[in-house]
């Protein structure tokens, strides 16, 4: 629930004070100098509700990162997360509150003597808690790499990181955070979604937005959930279609809606139309026949595979594949680009295909790698996984 009290108020800046400074799970630190100011701004501020797309009107300014990565590493004491001023930091504890747990200066005094120098720290019990939430595991021990972007994320909240800027700020190329990330993803810590952004250029970028899970609100366009939702629907039914009408009819879209909803799922290669006798459909109806004494056809719209969300891709599976049949390695020729050698493997397997651990083990390749090389090639149009 929100905090009922104005923020600005100089009585409500000292309750909250008085109770903080009372509880035994917070210790007070001075820093080495004053913190900068945090800017507050909204991401999607300017999404285009209908694409789900970020229209910047402008070229996005980096703020300056207040928080910078300074990973605390292998702790004696299993203290995790990122402070620049760890080591640094003095605790000053005693001086904001007696034994028996009482604050030994009101709120104004304590700005007046130390300022944006002075931090409150939770205890490790405390933040952990926070971040992966009452429905949690405690006793779950994370990497001190994925415990940092847990607590980046939980900084966001609703705002949420972008898996671009999480590679800027922990100086790591994709493929590292990728894996950091995992864990997080495997324990259902942390949510993903797709995330455009359109440049004033034209030019879309693609990334990733990781939120909480306590804190995920789904940014999707609204035709990306209710293609999902037809989806679904479409599933559950004999020979998974339906007529449009009774389509329009159940989802309550109107014409122009449902007509760019049909669209989409027919580009997506999601589904097809197709015309069925009246009879298949409803055999509790009629009349069947036109006057001619042909069979009425109706237009339906025929689910060709199931909905997918994009993100999708980026999740990994908890089981590796297993090879049950040797594979003859390849020779790789380094001068000539892994992708077309990737795709005369695939070709030269014939119609039986490859599967993405077969082609990593005759390549001699990672599986970020070799996932790559086939979601290029699907990209491409020359292989269907």
């Amino acid at each position: 629930p929100a905090f009922p009290l104005p923020l600005e108020a100089a009585a409500a800046r000292q309750l909250l004070w008085a109770t903080l400074a009372a509880r035994p799970e917070l210790r007070f630190y001075l820093l080495p100098q004053p913190r900068p100011p945090l800017r507050l701004f909204d991401r999607y501020e300017e999404i285009d509700l209908e694409t789900g797309i970020l229209e910047t009107k402008r070229d996005p300014i980096p703020l300056d990162d207040i928080y910078p990565v300074h990973m605390v590493l292998d702790d004696s004491d299993g203290i995790q997360g990122s402070c620049r001023y760890f080591k640094e930091r003095l605790d000053i504890t005693d001086q904001v509150r007696t034994k028996d747990m009482q604050s030994c200066c009101t709120y104004a005094e304590a700005y007046d003597k130390w300022g944006e120098r002075l931090v409150m720290v939770a205890s490790q019990t405390l933040r952990h808690r926070a971040l992966i939430g009452w429905e949690g595991d405690p006793d779950l021990k994370l990497p001190d790499f994925s415990y940092c972007i847990l607590e980046r994320l939980g900084r966001a909240r609703w705002q949420g990181e972008l898996q671009r800027d999480l590679s800027v700020a922990f100086k790591v190329d994709a493929g590292k955070l990728h894996y950091h990330r995992r864990v997080l993803d495997r324990n259902r810590l942390i949510t993903m979604q797709s995330h455009v952004i359109r440049l004033p250029s034209g030019a879309q970028q693609h990334s990733i937005l990781l939120l909480l899970t306590r804190f995920h609100i789904d940014r999707r366009s609204k035709y990306d959930i209710l293609m999902e939702k037809l989806s679904g629907m479409l599933s559950g039914r004999p020979g998974q279609m339906e007529t449009l009408g009774n389509i329009r009819e159940e989802l309550g879209l109107c014409e122009k809606t449902f007509k760019r909803l049909y669209q989409y799922m027919l580009n997506a290669g999601l589904g097809k139309i197709v015309s069925v006798p009246l009879q298949n459909m409803r055999p509790e109806g009629g009349p069947f026949k036109t006057k001619r004494g042909t069979d009425i056809m109706v237009r339906c719209l025929k689910l060709v595979k199931e909905f997918r969300k994009k993100v999708d891709d980026y999740h990994d599976d908890d089981d590796e594949e297993v090879i049950t049949k040797t594979v003859q390695p390849i020779d790789v020729v380094y001068e000539k680009d892994m992708l077309t050698q990737a795709y005369e493997l695939i070709e030269s397997w014939g119609t039986k295909g490859i599967s993405q651990a077969e082609l990593r083990a005759a390549m001699n390749v990672g599986k970020l790698e070799a996932r790559m090389l086939c979601r290029l090639l699907e990209r491409y149009k020359v292989i269907k996984v």
